[in-house]
């Protein structure tokens, strides 16, 4: 499906201060499951008070829904609109495309103003057995000779690697490994690739034994009283994982299993993928709580749930196919995320969010509470955890304890970086009374440390490595961060924040919220360290914005979400489809 749509919207609030843009949502429902894709607009301009928008998106409609992909039900879609503070489901205003394509073969379709309807035509969507046995066939003697041809090419991509390797020519950049005999291989395997049109790595041998350990496996039963928790995020029991353990620990009836690590499938053992793959074919409920590729390289039994306890609270910046055409944003056929059976979140004000992002439907986001954010409501936890941090800082005792904690920039862990030059201590130290001091906290995927002046070392400490950011915030008396998730939990015990964004345009247009940030931010923004300094000086933090903030991105305010979440696996557990 091609979508072409143009549009404009005029609003008093739009002026040189403030630019809000528009957001357009398919929402394709089937009668068993709906699904969220956001509406990629390329042009945004604002213009005498009005903006104007566009946009043009190719869609798979074959790869809509994931549960119930194999039935190729009829299905309906309507246009969601927002603009600034206003969002309105299925719209009752006509927003017909400017241009409207389909595949008429596969998809009988009708549509009138912004609603429309589809029906697929199975037997031209999926190829007869026959069909499918001669273009398999096809493709596999293309590859054949492919193969052959490149296995024969092999002594011309050595003699060209050795020239290489004896710098008579050079390699190019992406080969830059300090052996070069390494440099060489990897050399020569990627001209192979390139003309067999197959890659050959370490990778794709051990995606193909994963895949297929995976279906070894499959043929044991599942085992209904077992659960494995799952991370790439944690080398130990904690966050969310902990709370929820430590409820079901005591139940001896239960087989519980962790796996642990940072590994995904290029940098596993072979014993690792075992352990993995074992796991996943025969638990009855497995928990994630961080985005977890190998997963979606299998299809789990449809007795197995899987359950994604996502460790940030809210819905703040966008994530999965929310980012749809950006950098490093999900495209439309990855099978990642869809495989969630349940995505426990804070509030139902989240749920169309994280049904949007992971492509999965409204009825899996289930609005139970973060786990984590229990403590915040725990009096006798929160008294020990200050007396913890005292004991350890004696000299913050009685201070104005104001932690740094930004997100980091980049899109991806092995690029994360925080522009450090951006937050001058020694220049903040010296406009500030001696009775603030700082905290640095920045986040786990940052390396670079943030430079700490010798003569104000006693008004600081970095405790980016070391300390569980939720326990600071039981000592901290104000937040210096931008476009970090901490605000959720900040906003559960009121804590006044700043939000030191210098990049926000560019931040918007690279990575974008779910929600308008100048709008909705539970806190005072600056765009400068001047006013950054004022702000805290002053203490002007605009602090009436996070009561509302709060009630919107919690439905539960009452310690008792790692109880829902546990009651939730129980009910899995239970299930037996």
């Amino acid at each position: 499906m091609v979508l072409t749509i143009m549009g404009e919207v005029a609003d008093k609030s739009i002026n040189s201060h403030f630019l809000s843009k528009p957001k357009i949502v398919l929402h394709f429902f089937n009668g068993k499951e709906d699904r969220r894709i956001p509406f990629v607009l390329s042009n945004v301009t604002y213009v005498d008070g009005k903006c104007f928008f566009s946009g043009r998106y190719t869609y798979r409609l074959d790869l809509l829904f994931w549960k119930t992909r194999a039935e190729f039900l009829p299905f309906e879609m309507y246009l969601n609109f927002g603009f600034e503070g206003f969002y309105e489901e299925k719209i009752n205003i006509d927003l017909m495309p400017e241009v409207f394509e389909t595949d008429d073969k596969c998809f009988a379709y009708t549509y009138e103003g912004n609603h429309f309807k589809f029906i697929p035509n199975k037997k031209k969507i999926v190829h007869t057995p026959v069909g499918r046995f001669f273009v398999g066939f096809f493709n596999f003697l293309l590859k054949f000779v492919q193969f052959i041809f490149a296995i024969l090419m092999i002594p011309l991509f050595l003699i060209d690697g050795l020239l290489r390797f004896t710098e008579i020519k050079r390699f190019p950049a992406r080969f830059n490994d300090e052996s070069k005999v390494k440099r060489l291989f990897a050399f020569v395997f990627w001209r192979f690739s390139q003309i067999a049109m197959n890659k050959v790595s370490l990778w794709t041998a051990k995606r193909f034994i994963f895949k297929n350990c995976y279906k070894f496996y499959k043929l044991r039963k599942v085992q209904n009283n077992k659960i494995t928790f799952i991370s790439l995020r944690r080398d130990d029991i904690s966050g969310n994982f902990a709370f929820v353990y430590d409820k079901l620990k005591d139940d001896k009836s239960l087989k519980i299993d962790f796996i642990l690590n940072e590994h995904t499938i290029s940098l596993m053992s072979f014993k690792e993928i075992r352990t993995f793959t074992k796991a996943c074919a025969t638990s009855k409920v497995i928990i994630l709580d961080e985005f977890t590729p190998q997963i979606h390289y299998i299809d789990l039994k449809p007795e197995t749930k899987l359950i994604q306890l996502w460790h940030a609270c809210g819905a703040f910046k966008t994530f999965g196919f929310t980012r749809l055409s950006k950098p490093k944003g999900s495209p439309q056929p990855t099978r990642n995320h869809r495989s969630y059976d349940y995505v426990t979140v804070s509030s139902t004000y989240c749920k169309k969010c994280h049904s949007e992002g992971f492509g999965i439907a409204t009825d899996n986001v289930v609005a139970t509470g973060i786990p984590r954010t229990d403590v915040f409501f725990d009096e006798e936890y929160k008294k020990q955890a200050k007396e913890k941090f005292f004991d350890a800082h004696p000299h913050f005792k009685d201070k104005k304890i104001i932690l740094f904690a930004p997100t980091f920039r980049g899109m991806v862990k092995e690029t994360a970086f925080y522009p450090t030059e951006m937050f001058d201590l020694k220049t903040v130290c010296a406009e500030l009374p001696e009775d603030c001091v700082f905290i640095v906290k920045h986040h786990p995927f940052v390396k670079d440390k943030q430079p700490i002046p010798e003569e104000y070392s006693d008004r600081i400490i970095d405790l980016s490595e070391d300390t569980e950011l939720n326990d600071l915030l039981f000592v901290t008396d104000a937040i210096i961060t931008d476009y970090s998730s901490l605000v959720f939990e900040a906003s559960l015990l009121d804590i006044p924040m700043i939000f030191y964004v210098f990049d926000l345009e560019k931040y918007i247009n690279q990575r974008d919220f779910y929600f308008d940030f100048k709008l909705y931010a539970p806190g005072k923004i600056v765009y400068s360290q001047e006013q950054l300094i004022d702000t805290i000086r002053k203490e002007d933090y605009c602090t009436e914005k996070i009561k509302p903030f709060a009630e919107m991105f919690f439905d539960h305010r009452d310690g008792k979400s790692t109880e829902r979440v546990v009651n939730l696996i129980y009910e899995n557990l239970k299930n037996n489809a």
